[in-house]
């Protein structure tokens, strides 16, 4: 059993860590206590290891693919388990017997309120097991969709990119590094898990704060430094994340951001309020949306030479396999670094229906060497 969950199964991003997938750990040290007797979260009504009966054991369903689970078959990513391996597992709960059934009606483990470190742009409250590292992709095509098929629906413009390395020292602390293209912005990133919804305390939310230094390290006019202070940005969000069940995840993250406007002096912190939530449609396929309004401290800044004018908005759809998260994008922000898309976007969303929108996606990974 060890040697198979193991293998398939008790991987970071999938049923391992601080925030295992579904609140069902599969280490070795806790797969017995997170399975046996466990009502599973999808269906209720059976047990994640019904002792001694496989057949009415929700995990078996979930190895065997039965076209009665909810969500997706397991394992998620990788090779299926084989008829050897499930005949191994199905052994294990007929030896378990009737001495081991429990009346548990709970898991002990943490929601999953989110499967990727962002929704889209705003940071959730996910953690990586400590020594993990997790590589991000963040791309949005500059063009509107409206700019119609001459242009590819903006696909053939320019286009802004981040890319950004972390590493968990610890399970709650993941450390950042990245830079986006659009104004040289280099960003270094703190995440900390403040608290799990449920774990061991029984926290009705998830909470994590996080902080980014924004560095505009492009070359300065009029042969200013580039390490000048107003090249500078301090930003700070606190992210309060809740599972609605199995399908919906909800999240509200205030933020603020010192120095919106690295070309103007005196200007006022910018405060802002972001919100988003998700809903499971088919198995490991989710939609998503997030709108992250400006509460005060607007003041006129520019992304890729175009004025943000609008709240930041955005909306996709995202594919979860273990360990790796991919989103296709649909959003007013050219800006991916945490102080671009906090300043607002250039596109307005009365006009989304008419193609005032561009496109874009997020590639999660998660790294173990």
């Amino acid at each position: 059993m060890k040697t198979i969950l193991d293998k398939s199964c008790a991987r970071a991003g999938c049923h391992a860590g601080p925030q295992p997938q579904q609140g069902m750990d599969l280490s070795p040290s806790a797969f017995y206590e997170s399975t046996v007797g466990t009502p599973s979260r999808e269906k209720p009504n059976l047990l994640r290891v019904h002792p001694g009966k496989p057949d009415s054991s929700y995990l078996v369903h979930k190895i065997e693919k039965r076209s009665s689970i909810k969500l997706a078959g397991m394992p998620l990513a990788g090779e299926k388990l084989s008829d050897e391996e499930i005949s191994t597992i199905r052994s294990w709960i007929e030896k378990l017997g009737d001495a081991d059934q429990r009346t548990s009606t709970s898991s002990k483990g943490s929601a999953y309120p989110f499967n990727g470190w962002r929704l889209l742009n705003l940071p959730t409250t996910r953690g990586l097991d400590q020594g993990s590292s997790l590589f991000l992709i963040s791309h949005r095509f500059a063009p509107p969709v409206n700019q119609g098929y001459d242009a590819l629906y903006g696909l053939d413009g320019p286009s802004v990119i981040q890319l950004t390395l972390g590493h968990a020292f610890t399970d709650d602390l993941l450390v950042t590094l990245g830079r986006s293209n659009e104004a040289n912005d280099v960003e270094l990133g703190t995440h900390y898990q403040l608290a799990q919804q449920w774990g061991e305390r029984g926290w009705p939310l998830g909470v994590s704060a996080h902080g980014t230094v924004n560095w505009i390290s492009g070359a300065p006019p009029d042969g200013k430094s580039r390490f000048r202070g107003e090249a500078f940005k301090l930003t700070g969000q606190l992210s309060l994340a809740r599972a609605l069940g199995d399908r919906f995840g909800a999240l509200v993250t205030p933020g603020v951001l010192v120095n919106p406007a690295e070309d103007i002096s005196g200007e006022q912190v910018l405060l802002t309020l972001g919100v988003g939530g998700r809903v499971t449609v088919y198995r490991n396929i989710t939609i998503f949306g997030e709108w992250v309004p400006i509460l005060s401290g607007y003041v006129e800044t520019r992304t890729l030479g175009n004025l943000n004018r609008f709240d930041s908005w955005g909306a996709g759809i995202e594919i979860t396999t273990a360990g790796h998260v991919f989103q296709i994008v649909f959003t007013n922000s050219a800006g991916v670094a945490t102080d671009q898309y906090l300043r607002g976007g250039d596109l307005d969303v009365r006009n989304a229906l008419d193609g005032e929108f561009r496109l874009g996606f997020n590639i999660f990974r998660v790294l173990n060497f």
